[in-house]
């Protein structure tokens, strides 16, 4: 009876002790979910954090754009207006291919000032007047629709709307976004190929240098049953007897031959 009573005793310690044991490993398993928690929240909060210092949306688009923002001085603004750029210009091409979208769907929408740009530090708010937007996305929008003559007419109003607006955020594009978002077709291509080429020749330079290529070309293949004096070479040609030379000689020999006479008679 003694010993079955210790075995209970020992099964009951030790299981308390296994229960102990599970219960400190839960405390401290949620502690440490705590402060991760916690270290989230305050990123969060946290108002300069993200890629821009804290500067997001509409108040991102003030700074680049020139509104004085509390406790920014110019050169910090010009280090956020460089990286704003990939952010702008991503913002640019997903209003275009929305428009583009909408117009093969047969939809017509405005869109949204606001969008959420995936940066390699995260996604980051981008904010641009509505005005811009809209003509952006119109831009798209007559992409999907017109015909291949009238895409010249596509990219002007692309390239002026982002002209604009980018002039406003003080950066200045490398290329026109045109060149990527509609480019040319082979049929422009060609046509370029041909007027840069007119061009070429039209120059006076040009002009000057075909013309020292194609004469020595037409003297080198003389047409059929031309005579061979009329290709000779300059070297050829100065080698020939001079006639006035072979007439003067003959007059000398004359003369001399008239003087002799007399003196043999």
């Amino acid at each position: 009876m003694t010993t079955f009573l210790q075995v209970i005793i020992l099964v009951a310690i030790a299981s308390i002790a296994i229960l102990v044991v599970y219960l400190i490993d839960r405390v401290n398993t949620l502690q440490r979910y705590t402060r991760l928690l916690q270290s989230d929240i305050s990123e969060s909060e946290d108002p300069n954090a993200g890629p821009f210092a804290g500067l997001t949306g509409e108040r991102l688009w003030d700074a680049v754009s020139g509104v004085p923002i509390d406790g920014w001085d110019k050169n910090s603004i010009d280090l956020v207006r460089n990286r704003y750029q990939l952010v702008l210009r991503k913002h640019v091409e997903e209003l275009f291919l929305e428009g583009f979208q909408n117009s093969q769907a047969g939809i017509q929408a405005i869109p949204s000032t606001s969008r959420f740009v995936q940066t390699l530090r995260g996604p980051v708010e981008s904010w641009i007047p509505i005005e811009h937007a809209i003509a952006v996305h119109q831009a798209g929008f007559e992409r999907g629709k017109v015909k291949e003559e009238d895409l010249s007419a596509v990219r002007n109003a692309l390239d002026d709307a982002v002209s604009v607006l980018f002039g406003l955020a003080g950066i200045k594009l490398p290329r026109p976004l045109s060149e990527h978002l509609v480019p040319l077709t082979e049929t422009e291509q060609a046509a370029a190929a041909v007027a840069s080429a007119q061009a070429n020749l039209a120059l006076p330079g040009a002009s000057q240098s075909a013309a020292g290529v194609t004469v020595p070309a037409l003297m080198a293949s003389p047409a059929a049953g031309s005579q061979p004096a009329q290709v000779a070479p300059p070297s050829a040609q100065t080698a020939a007897p001079n006639r006035g030379d072979a007439l003067a000689a003959a007059l000398t020999a004359s003369d001399t031959a008239a003087a002799k006479r007399p003196r043999d008679s």
